[in-house]
């Protein structure tokens, strides 16, 4: 058995499944914008998303990335765009968990009490907007870094070092 494919299939599979998703949730914010009194619903999809596929794959990219490395015998401190994007990785797992997680959280919550299918649509409350602000800044950084790690580990800068 080829050890580098199983882990370059897991890595890639794990990759589209968990990242993938993170383009649609802008559209899902746009379509609950036009219609607020859908807003809960569109924040519990884009939570549970959040919180049974993409986090959960996300994390386990660290193994099949470790798996990658090991089977390759890639040198990582002569590598710098591993480096790079490893770090890159760390950040966005950072936002994701202490930023983009806690907030779409609270504004399960938050929108519990929306409007119910058939009222007449309002604007959100403040602190709703402000929320879904917050999501769109740091979901739109979490992108950014996402298609940077892509570039970095399709067009490897400087090329891989071998032990």
């Amino acid at each position: 058995m080829n050890w580098f494919l199983l882990w370059l299939f897991l890595h890639i599979l794990a990759a589209v499944i968990a990242f993938g998703p993170i383009f649609v949730f802008p559209i899902v914010g746009s379509l609950a914008a036009t219609m607020p009194q859908h807003i809960h619903f569109a924040v519990e999809l884009n939570h549970r998303i959040e919180q049974r596929l993409v986090l959960p794959l996300a994390v386990t990219m660290a193994i099949s990335g470790a798996g990658l490395i090991w089977t390759a015998n890639i040198n990582i401190f002569q590598t710098p765009f591993l480096l790079v994007a490893v770090g890159l990785y760390l950040v966005a797992l950072g936002v994701a968990f202490r930023i983009l997680l806690p907030t779409t959280t609270a504004l399960v919550g938050l929108t519990e009490h929306a409007p119910p299918p058939g009222a007449a649509p309002g604007q959100p409350p403040q602190e709703v907007m402000t929320r879904i602000r917050r999501l769109q800044m740091f979901g739109g950084l979490e992108m950014v870094l996402f298609l940077v790690i892509i570039f970095l580990m399709i067009i490897q800068p400087g090329g891989i070092a071998l032990r």
